[in-house]
């Protein structure tokens, strides 16, 4: 298990120092009169450091009653790779490394890597329980890597209509129906399963059961809307 005490010692002290730094910059622009492009830079890359600390100790807080880390480990380690991974994006976009267009893609990239590791974690739930099941989830597997695959030509490729033509676009269409009907059969046999073995979904004795996903996934979700709407209006 990773000691996330020093993460979270680490997100602080960054915040305090980010306000500190933001107070200076803003009384220096102040008293100086001159705001010019560099001192707007500094601020936003501030925000940045600002949003991204807060939202990164809300989400490595570890909470005992919700214990996501155990409970849902790939998908919190997913979206808490994309948040260091937005940080960089943001920041690079703010100083213009990479121009606000690739900005937008690679949010676009970040927000099929957290479906797509969602879908999967989902999925996991049901292995190990009828090899059919089995059998069903590693061909959705494959589905899902093909439609992550065909997503990220579409975003990267500039007027990909055009340039990906109709028989890709059909291939696309005909493998999201796959995986759909492949999710929606697993989902099926799998409550089949649990009507058929009902001492699956019990609980040890004074353990409460959890329905949902965790407020922390729904704080990165909204995080990830925040973010890629404040980028474009930057």
């Amino acid at each position: 298990m990773v000691n996330f005490t020093e993460f979270k010692k680490f997100f602080l002290y960054g915040l305090i120092g980010s306000l500190i730094a933001a107070a200076l910059v803003a009384v220096i622009t102040v008293l100086t009169g001159d705001f010019n492009d560099i001192s707007a830079k500094v601020l936003w890359t501030l925000l940045m450091v600002v949003i991204h600390s807060l939202t990164s100790l809300l989400f490595i807080w570890d909470d005992e009653k919700q214990n996501i880390f155990e409970k849902m480990p790939m998908i919190t380690n997913v979206v808490f790779s994309l948040v260091v991974a937005s940080f960089i994006t943001s920041v690079m976009g703010v100083w213009n490394v990479v121009n606000d267009m690739t900005v937008v893609h690679l949010y676009q990239t970040f927000g099929t890597v957290f479906l797509a590791s969602l879908y999967i974690n989902v999925l996991f739930k049901a292995l190990n329980k009828e090899k059919y099941i089995d059998n069903l989830a590693q061909a959705n597997y494959i589905f899902v890597f093909i439609l992550f695959a065909m997503l990220q030509a579409v975003i990267y490729v500039e007027n990909a209509t055009k340039v990906l033509g109709d028989v890709f676009f059909r291939v696309f269409g005909a493998s999201a129906i796959i995986d759909g009907t492949l999710s929606i059969l697993i989902i099926i046999f799998y409550k089949l399963y649990l009507n058929k073995h009902p001492e699956t979904e019990i609980l040890p004795e004074g353990q409460k059961t959890k329905k949902g996903i965790s407020i922390w996934i729904w704080v990165a979700i909204v995080y990830f809307i925040f973010q890629s709407l404040l980028l474009s209006f930057r």
